[in-house]
């Protein structure tokens, strides 16, 4: 993109209708990118993109392995393929195709995974990713994204057109507070985390638009009176050692809380980082634990889970009780 798309701050936005907005933006632009959905455009928002652009926009049907298919032959004439559906359908039916077709050769396709996590609802299990991150995360050469409000995901759209290699970004249904205002923008690369607040009692490290729970529960916590430091990461792979870096000087309990198994996800991915830095930590993981998700209202869920409200206070404070 030219011009980058911004979102105001604090203003809620659900990062598949700033998407709408991105892909907007990048036809304007980019005229080597490709849109694939299968029969999901209403809910991907690139209706749009295929309104303006109906020559560079693909709706394969409800065959997700053959859109993959599809998308590493554009990327082999050139073309910067997109392609968007629900990250379940994504992720589990096409897995191989994305790792033999697209992985294995390092061919230049952007995979977006819509309606990450729970917070979906109503539609229920089948339709709730969590294990995308771990699925993705597992094949090689795919770099892995989870941006955390409208504008990274801005940010992260950039710097996976300025990559050449498969990426897989994954995005949540809802609306979600930004939490970047758009001079925060990154002057090079969008970093691996930023710390979103800081606090020296516990140290909690998640991912996408779950931080903005994390960051209200961190502030219930303040107020009786312990300091809790936030760290966002939006890239998940490669993490970077950086991270490494900051938890060896931290002696405070550390806490992962994820909108995801804590089999194969971000807790998983901190963890191989400490180990491969030498650095020994013991991690405490808030997610989904072997289970899939269920159908129910978005902020019910988030708590029935622990993600959310007073559950994940109290699991935070009893972290630094023990």
């Amino acid at each position: 993109m030219s011009q980058t798309v911004t979102f105001d701050y604090q203003s809620p936005i659900s990062l598949r209708d700033a998407y709408a907005r991105i892909a907007l933006s990048i036809g304007e632009h980019r005229s080597d990118v490709m849109m694939l959905d299968a029969d999901l455009s209403k809910s991907t928002k690139t209706a749009s993109f295929a309104d303006n652009w109906p020559e560079r926009h693909m709706n394969i049907g409800i065959a997700e392995q053959n859109m993959v298919g599809i998308a590493a032959g554009l990327a082999t004439m050139n073309k910067i393929p997109f392609v968007n559906t629900f990250a379940a359908f994504l992720t589990r039916r096409a897995c191989d195709q994305i790792a033999i077709s697209v992985a294995y050769p390092k061919l230049n396709v952007k995979f977006f995974g819509f309606h990450g996590g729970i917070n979906l609802g109503e539609d229920g299990a089948t339709q709730q990713a969590v294990e995308d991150i771990a699925i993705m995360r597992a094949i090689p050469n795919i770099q892995v994204y989870s941006p955390i409000d409208a504008n990274d995901l801005a940010w992260v759209t950039e710097d996976i057109l300025a990559h050449d290699g498969p990426t897989y970004v994954r995005l949540s249904r809802f609306p979600s507070p930004t939490l970047l205002a758009p001079e925060q923008r990154p002057q090079a690369e969008t970093p691996a985390f930023r710390i979103m607040r800081d606090g020296s009692d516990l140290t909690v490290i998640t991912t996408g638009t779950l931080t903005a729970k994390v960051l209200a529960a961190a502030e219930v916590l303040e107020q009786v009176g312990l300091s809790t430091r936030v760290i966002a990461v939006t890239r998940i792979k490669p993490l970077g050692a950086s991270l490494a870096d900051a938890l060896s000087q931290w002696s405070a309990p550390v806490a992962v809380v994820e909108e995801h198994s804590i089999h194969g996800g971000l807790a998983d991915a901190v963890g191989y980082l400490l180990d491969e830095h030498r650095q020994p930590h013991l991690l405490h993981r808030v997610g989904i634990s072997d289970r899939f998700g269920e159908s129910g209202h978005p902020d019910a869920l988030m708590e029935a889970f622990g993600l959310a409200g007073t559950p994940l206070v109290n699991r935070l404070s009893s972290l630094v009780a023990a």
